[in-house]
């Protein structure tokens, strides 16, 4: 090795080691390699590069095969620093990566240059530590060292899901190791990657692990995004606040109105206005109608008279109204009617 290759082996600089790498190939397996890793930005087809080499799908597959054969046995040969450093970034990440989510202390082996996460999944390609983990039913693709096998990760995700399918609840990533025995004593870096590569689980933003079908953790549509910023809120909110919020949060790209968010809150019966603007889930508690039936079901339901103090904190456990209101009901409805002890309901 020369003394300016011997330099660049130990800058860990990723791109300029596949750009070594690529030296050894020929012109068609670098038009290959260009193509289907997308150095210049898009990720090309076999078929694409095919026509434009004039050359069947198949043999550019062929080419593909023996260029990264070449690259890894050089790669091996005299690159072993950035091999170790690749792989111990992986373990660092518990083993296992999402595609997606390449974490960033890979950019940085690669200097942040543009399309680095490109250039990332040649060299966890061609090195023999690290194994490619296909898209399928159960996982999203990504990546793994060889001495993380498939059934362990697998392992992780099924005893996530049957906890999730008994409880019906989402857990912080620190709940679920102390709900599951088996996972606590675990990494938790493996285990967060292991539900991260998963297509059943799901992370939200706000950190909680759930189902990849609960819209209390995957909202897809603007009812179970109002339904998500309730959940996590934990209390009531006015139209214009859960709409912000539904903003700050990144769901996707599509922009959410107030208007929008203010039908669909009329509309799903999982909600209830309970005070100006201001909405609640119903499994809180909260119900339908005004101060006026809201008082009238507490003291039908209540088998001796209350105070007003004892109404006033009821209703504002179904409803957000002022207190004078409340009084001004019990003072002016004749169905309300004050006797020793409190008020009670009379049918007129």
């Amino acid at each position: 090795m020369t003394e300016a290759k011997e330099n660049l082996a130990h800058a860990g600089n990723l791109v300029e080691i596949v750009n070594d790498l690529m030296l050894v190939l020929n012109e068609k397996e670098k038009r290959s390699i260009v193509g289907r890793f997308g150095f210049t930005g898009k990720k090309e087809t076999l078929s694409a590069i095919g026509r434009e080499l004039r050359l069947s799908r198949e043999r550019v597959r062929q080419i593909e095969k023996n260029a990264l054969r070449k690259m890894s046995e050089l790669m091996k040969k005299s690159h072993s620093s950035m091999i170790n450093e690749v792989a111990g970034t992986l373990e660092k990440s518990g083993g296992v990566i999402v595609d997606d989510l390449i974490p960033e202390d890979f950019l940085k082996l690669a200097n942040d240059q543009k399309f680095a996460r490109n250039y990332l999944r040649l060299v966890l390609t061609i090195i023999a530590n690290t194994e490619k983990i296909n898209e399928s039913d159960k996982f999203k693709e990504g990546w793994r060292l060889k001495t993380v096998t498939s059934d362990k990760i697998l392992s992780v995700i099924t005893k996530a899901i049957e906890y999730f399918k008994a409880e019906e609840i989402p857990q912080t990533l620190e709940g679920l190791g102390n709900e599951i025995p088996a996972i606590g004593k675990m990494d938790s870096n493996f285990v967060m990657s292991c539900i991260q590569i998963s297509k059943k689980l799901i992370v939200a933003k706000n950190g909680m692990i759930g189902l990849s079908g609960w819209p209390s953790v995957n909202p897809r549509n603007v009812r179970d995004k109002i339904y998500y910023v309730l959940k996590t809120s934990g209390q009531p909110l006015h139209f214009t606040e859960i709409t912000s919020s539904i903003a700050s949060l990144e769901f996707d790209k599509k922009r959410v109105v107030r208007a929008t968010v203010h039908n669909e809150l009329i509309a799903d019966d999982r909600f209830v206005l309970i005070g100006r603007g201001i909405y609640a889930l119903r499994e809180w508690g909260y119900s339908d109608g005004t101060v006026y039936e809201v008082i009238k079901n507490i003291l039908s339901n209540s088998k001796k008279p209350l105070i007003s103090t004892e109404i006033i904190e009821l209703v504002n456990k179904s409803r957000k109204v002022k207190k004078n209101t409340i009084v001004i009901n019990l003072q002016t409805k004749k169905e309300f009617k004050k006797v020793s002890g409190g008020y009670v309901f009379e049918k007129l």
